[in-house]
C-alpha cells in the first residue's frame, strides 16, 4: 500500500505571516496537529500543535509569526512512498505526521492516525475473526508446514504477525476468519504443536 493511497488530499494550510495564535485556533477548529505552511503556491514550512505550545506564553507577550517557528525542510514522504516507509519515517524521527510532496508541489499529508487505520485494514482487525498464536521453530519451513495444517483442519488464514525470536524458536500470530478453534488446536497439539494463546 502507497502513502498516495491514505493521505488526506483536503489540505488545511496557513501562511508565514500569520500569529501562531492563528494557526493554533485553526488547527482546534479542523481537529489535526500538523498545518504545512505556505506562500504563493509553494511550501516553505511545516508546523505542529507541539511547536505552538512551545512559545505560545512567549506569544501573548510579543507578536510571534507562523514562520518565525516553523521547520524550514521538513522531513517528507511522495505518494509513490510504502507506507512501511513512512511509519519507519514517523516512529524513527518520533514525529506525528509529514507532508506529501511530488515534484516539489504539497499534494497531500500523512498522519500517524493515518497509517495505524491502513495497518488496522491490511492486518484485517476489524473483521470478525479468530486467532491463534503459535510458538515455532525461527524458518519458513515451520511457519509453512503449521499453515498447512491449520488449513487442513479448517481455517482460513487472514495474515501472520512475528514475535520476537526466542533462541531458535519465535511466536507466530495467525489471524483466522472467524472458526471454532477446538478441532485446530486439537489438531497442532497432536502433531506436537506448542499453543501459546487462541482468541476465539
Amino acid at each position: 500500500m502507497l502513502v498516495g493511497q491514505i493521505m488526506s488530499s483536503k489540505i488545511v494550510t496557513i501562511s508565514p505571516d500569520k500569529g501562531v495564535g492563528q494557526a493554533l485556533k485553526l488547527m482546534q477548529k479542523h481537529q489535526i496537529r500538523h498545518l504545512p505552511v505556505m506562500e504563493r503556491d509553494r511550501m516553505v514550512g511545516w508546523i505542529t500543535s507541539r511547536d505552538l505550545r512551545e512559545v505560545l506564553l512567549a506569544s501573548m507577550l510579543e507578536d510571534i509569526k507562523v514562520g518565525d517557528v516553523m521547520v524550514q525542510a521538513p522531513l517528507s514522504v511522495t505518494p509513490d512512498t510504502d507506507i512501511e516507509e513512512a511509519a519507519r519515517l514517523i516512529h524513527e524521527h518520533k514525529i506525528g505526521g509529514m507532508p506529501v510532496v511530488e515534484d516539489d508541489r504539497l499534494v497531500g499529508v500523512i498522519t500517524m492516525l493515518d497509517l495505524i487505520s491502513a495497518f488496522i485494514t491490511m492486518l484485517g482487525l476489524l473483521k470478525s475473526s479468530s486467532r491463534l498464536d503459535l510458538l515455532l521453530e525461527n524458518r519458513p519451513e515451520a511457519l509453512d508446514a503449521a499453515a498447512r495444517l491449520i488449513k487442513a483442519a479448517g481455517g482460513k488464514v487472514i495474515n501472520v504477525a512475528l514475535g520476537p525470536t526466542q533462541g531458535d524458536k519465535r511466536p507466530y500470530y495467525f489471524r483466522l476468519e472467524k472458526v471454532n478453534l477446538e478441532p485446530i488446536v486439537s489438531t497442532l497439539k497432536q502433531r506436537g504443536y506448542e499453543v501459546l494463546d487462541t482468541v476465539a
